[in-house]
């Protein structure tokens, strides 16, 4: 009995020298580093058919507020804020006009959009939330009807932050 009580240490002993190895590794592996949060504003330029500013920054990985103002006074125009693939603009403003009013000129569920916000009308302000893609450079534009052609911008997403 006492030979057995040993072999069956031997075989505990023989796994936890093992198992400690594999251990000290997962305890040193590097993990993806924190998503950075990242607020950024961007408005209507007044009644004008522009966003104000044309440009946004941030990196790859950074979790985005995305704070939409529409600061028109008198044209009652409502407006959105969608970021798109690039190479997917013609392609999103046909889509959006076929999605219709209904919809929020906005086909939902369409993996070319990256992130958007709902239609807001002259005073409001909308806010939405979405993980920065890889790095590279990212039309946003307006989808309502007619607007995209001049209402649009670039998000420059950089190189993931490094630890």
């Amino acid at each position: 009995m006492t030979a057995m009580a040993l072999a069956v240490s031997r075989r505990q002993f023989a796994w936890l020298a093992a198992s400690i190895p594999a251990a000290l590794c997962a305890c040193t592996s590097k993990t993806a580093p924190a998503a950075v949060p990242v607020d950024l504003l961007v408005e209507t330029d007044g009644d004008l058919l522009e966003f104000k500013p044309k440009e946004l920054t941030c990196h790859a990985g950074d979790l985005v507020r995305l704070t939409f103002r529409h600061t028109g006074k008198y044209v009652n125009f409502q407006h959105n804020w969608v970021l798109i693939l690039p190479g997917t603009f013609d392609a999103i403003t046909a889509a959006a006009t076929e999605a219709g009013e209904q919809k929020g000129w906005l086909p939902v569920g369409d993996e070319r959009i990256l992130a958007f916000t709902p239609l807001c009308g002259r005073g409001q302000t909308v806010i939405t939330q979405f993980t920065a893609p890889k790095a590279a450079d990212y039309l946003f534009i307006c989808t309502y009807p007619g607007h995209a052609q001049s209402m649009w911008g670039v998000l420059h997403v950089l190189p993931r932050r490094s630890t």
